[in-house]
Formats: C-alpha cells, structure tokens, sequence
C-alpha cells in the first residue's frame, strides 16, 4: 500500500511540472519550461533537504550543541538529497517487492528483520539487502502499514518477522532499525516481558529516541508520537525502565538533519557508534552501521532461540 501511494504521489508530482513547464512554453518561456519540467524534481529535492539543513543548524546554534558545519554540511545536503531521489523516486515506489524474504536455514546462522522509517517501505533497504545476500545472512525486511498510524501497531509485524527468522534459524535474529522503526522495535519489545530475550540484539540508526524536532510540524499520529517529551514517548520510558532490554547499539551523527541534537539519537544504557559526517538516510548504508550489524551477529550467532 506505502508503494502505490509513493507511485501515486511522484506521478502527481511529475505531472504537475510538466503541465508548469508547459504553461512557462505557451507563455513563450520554452527554454524555462523544458529545464522546470526535466529538472524541477531533483530542485524540489535540493530545497526541501536544504530547508531540513538550515532548521538543522539554527537549533544547533541556538542551543549551543555540536553540528556538523562547512563543507561537512554541504556535502551531507548534496548526500542525503541524492539518497532521498533514490528512495523516493525508484527503490520504494517501484522496488519495494524485487527482493522478496531470505529466511534462510540453520546452517545459515543468525539473521537479520530489517524495520524502515518514517514514510517509507522495504524497498529502503534494498542496497543493504544485496550485501546481506552476499554473505548469506538470513534477513526479513517488514512493511510498516498503514504508514501514518499508531506506532504501537507495527509491533504484530515485528512480532510476526521475529518469529520467522528465529523459526527458520533455529537462532534468536538481530534488528536493524532505522529512523521511526527504532521506535517501532522500542514500543514492540515493551509490549511483553519475554521479548528481549526473542533478539540478540538491537541496532537502531538514526533513530528520534529523545523525539525529532521535526516532527512538530507533522500532522500524522505517528508524527505526533515522535514530537520531544511526547506523552507517547514518556510512557514509553516509564515501562522500558521496569523491563530488561536487549543488547543495544545506537547509530548517530551530529549531520543528521532530521535527528538533532545527536543526543535525540542515543538511549541510555545502549552502546553509542557516533558517525561523523552522515546525513539522515545516509546513516542506514555508512560503514559504521555495517559495522555494529557484525558486531550484533557475531553476538547472535553464540545465542539459541529460546
């Protein structure tokens, strides 16, 4: 469902232009046209990443927090503006279901369930999903529908992905979230006492624990879930502080341009990998990411399934 409405959405967008360039043509601007309905996409991208850039650096400014700055910063806009097309124009509205699950066997090892962000699908993974098939590691990646609900009603899907891997494995799998399913995965393990001990370990990146400035402006529910010292997240604490909790790393970056300060990115008790230059969805695919996903499998694979 996220897919057709991404396909519907960039068809929308595409053929907005082209009736605007047509309109500049008729007027007698044809040159103007062309370029505003070849390249009006890929502009909107630019500015829409840069306005997330600028918000970015005055709350850094404002509070006196670390931010990346200078060159650093523009070529994390340049980044993660190309990482956005990517995402948005190709791989989730078109490539969401070319890679379908890899459960694997237990002579595998260890697997992956791979959780996306906020407005996204499967397809986010799909570069990740190449090297994990490379290396036949076992992985699941979900859908997180519908797309502008409760937080709290992805856990079934993550529930239900666990319990895949763990099944085909024989081996408890490790999560990798990005962005809001960091949040999802937060919320699926507070929802039952045994659940920690379902994964190996979490790796969440780039993901709002402390709440996304951002989201003030978002008028979804999931949005609203994730605005700072949302009562959503307070009472989300309050349960994780009586219940035991899976080994965590926690991916950051003082670039994320949608998750700042970096510290809205860390959780307490987790083990910190701070990426130094990495934009938003830039995070999900930085070595350093790849990294702690080793370090979690290596983990997992001297752990049985409960």
């Amino acid at each position: 469902m996220t897919a057709l409405w991404l396909r519907r959405l960039l068809l929308a967008q595409i053929a907005l232009l082209v009736f605007a360039g047509a309109a500049l043509a008729a007027l007698g601007h044809e040159v103007e046209g062309l370029l505003l309905a070849l390249f009006g996409l890929p502009l909107a991208y630019l500015v829409l990443t840069g306005l997330h850039v600028a918000l970015m650096s005055l709350c850094c400014a404002r509070h006196t927090t670390p931010c990346c700055a200078g060159a650093a910063r523009a070529r994390m806009w340049m980044t993660e503006s190309w990482l956005q097309m990517r995402a948005f124009i190709w791989l989730q509205p078109w490539r969401a279901q070319t890679r379908p699950d890899s459960p694997g066997t237990p002579e595998n090892g260890p697997g992956v369930v791979l959780v996306h962000g906020y407005l996204c699908n499967r397809g986010f993974w799909n570069p990740l999903l190449a090297r994990l098939e490379a290396q036949r590691t076992p992985w699941v990646a979900v859908n997180l529908e519908p797309m502008f609900g409760d937080i709290v009603a992805y856990a079934p899907i993550i529930d239900a992905a666990v319990t895949q891997l763990a099944a085909s494995t024989g081996r408890a799998p490790v999560v990798l979230a990005h962005s809001m399913g960091g949040l999802a995965v937060r919320a699926w393990l507070a929802e039952g006492a045994t659940h920690a001990q379902r994964v190996a370990a979490v790796v969440t990146v780039g993901t709002p624990h402390g709440g996304a400035r951002i989201a003030r402006w978002g008028a979804t529910f999931n949005a609203w879930q994730m605005r700072p010292a949302s009562p959503w997240l307070r009472s989300l604490q309050s349960r994780e502080s009586h219940m035991r909790q899976p080994p965590i790393w926690c991916v950051s970056s003082a670039c994320d341009q949608l998750v700042y300060p970096e510290q809205a990115a860390l959780l307490p008790g987790a083990l910190p990998v701070r990426v130094a230059k990495a934009g938003h969805l830039g995070l999900a695919f930085d070595p350093a990411t790849w990294a702690a996903l080793d370090a979690a499998l290596r983990l997992a694979s001297g752990r049985t399934h409960p």
